[in-house]
């Protein structure tokens, strides 16, 4: 079996956020019921609060060199590490958050990577909201610090359209897809949206 040089690895992804989750052990078998979640998928998809919009321009602007220097053909040669610090993204309580948005509080995320849990996010929580859309996060004494997406296979798009549409209104929250290097910064009543890329 020939030598793999390290250097040679590429990454299947070009970003990672550098927070892990908290997690606890799994003691228990997992069913259909459970919310699984792959580890790189972690804050790939993220809400913010307004007033850190600038921030999040920012490491945007950052990633969007980054990723184009590393790209090649089969991959990334290195992954960018986003280091935002956690603050609260909404001061509402999960059933709060449920209520406003008209869904139910489904368990804490299962996270894994490849064929193998890791464990179960601590204080994590998740919601459907329908179309193959679910928001998932933390919850601590503070509110909520951790509210991302997760978007399965032809998942539909107005849902979650609808969801940031209520949440903006509400609580002036922006919304960033790191893969596509995209940030929802503002919508109407009407469902049109700001974005801005870098």
């Amino acid at each position: 079996m020939a030598n793999v040089d390290p250097h040679d690895i590429l990454f299947s992804i070009p970003t990672l956020s550098n927070e892990l989750a908290p997690l606890l052990p799994v003691t228990e078998q997992p069913t259909e019921a459970d919310f699984f979640l792959h580890e790189d998928d972690w804050e790939q998809m993220e809400f913010f609060s307004a007033d850190r919009a600038d921030e999040v321009q920012a490491a945007l602007s950052e990633y969007h060199l980054f990723e184009a220097a590393h790209r090649t053909e089969g991959g990334w040669r290195k992954a960018y590490l986003r280091t935002l610090a956690r603050s609260t993204v909404l001061n509402l309580s999960v059933s709060e958050l449920a209520s406003a948005l008209g869904c139910s509080i489904g368990p804490a995320p299962l996270l894994h990577c490849a064929n193998t849990l890791s464990g179960q996010v601590q204080d994590g929580f998740s919601m459907a909201l329908g179309g193959n859309v679910s928001l998932y996060g933390l919850s601590d004494a503070q509110g909520i610090p951790v509210l991302g997406v997760s978007m399965g296979p032809e998942a539909d798009n107005a849902r979650l359209i609808a969801a940031f549409v209520k949440l903006h209104a509400s609580h002036g929250l922006i919304l960033v897809d790191w893969r596509s290097q995209m940030l929802l910064r503002a919508a109407n009543a009407a469902g049109q949206l700001d974005i801005w890329r870098p």
